[in-house]
């Protein structure tokens, strides 16, 4: 937690920012969010976490998000496993489900209105090899923001060092400081339309050209 604030302080101090960027969000046309998105995932197949991994796990884009479904279909094309969260709102969980289709057929809405599949095999965290994360804002040291519910921190906490974590997002996302609990858990690595930035230089997770430690 920040030594110098309050719960109470952190809390608003999130809000804010949610707020800020809903209204970033909103001015963004359908035409920059397609081609932002373009980018971003681009520099998310480039990379060597992506290269690497065998089962990838990412998300079901929401409109403010990022949509990383060219990042599945090229998966899907080189033979990878992709899982997507489904949310157990009751007990507040999360888990990786295996899918290999987006159709409405596969498809349904969570407890949260989220896209997640209708049936698929659960998958276990520690057999899953990059998390491409979300979040309404990043900063440039792996912190994240999500919507609130701490789904993604709760997650992410269950995962070693060996599983890449990658955020995406579009680079007007990226703030100087996400105010942290000790509770949020940081990203090896995020990637947007515009920068990429590394956590750690000890783990090669990006592309060359792409690597920019902090």
């Amino acid at each position: 937690m920040d030594a110098s604030h309050t719960p109470h302080d952190i809390t608003d101090r999130k809000n804010a920012i949610r707020s800020d960027m809903r209204t970033r969000l909103a001015t963004l046309t359908a035409d920059q969010r397609a081609e932002w998105s373009t980018a971003a995932c681009a520099r998310l197949i480039r990379s060597f976490a992506f290269a690497r991994a065998s089962r990838v796990m990412l998300y079901m884009p929401m409109r403010s998000e990022v949509d990383v479904i060219s990042v599945a279909l090229e998966a899907f094309r080189l033979g990878k496993s992709v899982c997507v969260p489904r949310v157990d709102g009751s007990r507040k969980t999360m888990n990786a489900v295996e899918t290999t289709s987006f159709d409405d057929e596969s498809m349904d809405s969570d407890s949260l209105g989220v896209r997640a599949p209708k049936v698929g095999q659960e998958i276990p965290h520690e057999e899953i090899d990059l998390v491409i994360v979300p979040g309404v804002a990043f900063d440039m040291h792996g912190f994240r923001l999500g919507r609130g519910g701490g789904y993604y921190d709760r997650y992410l906490a269950r995962f070693s060092r060996n599983t890449a974590t990658i955020g995406v997002c579009f680079d007007i996302q990226f703030v100087e400081e996400i105010p942290t609990e000790p509770t949020d858990i940081a990203v090896h690595a995020v990637v947007s339309d515009r920068r990429a930035v590394q956590r750690d230089p000890s783990l090669a997770l990006l592309a060359v050209q792409d690597r920019n430690h902090i």
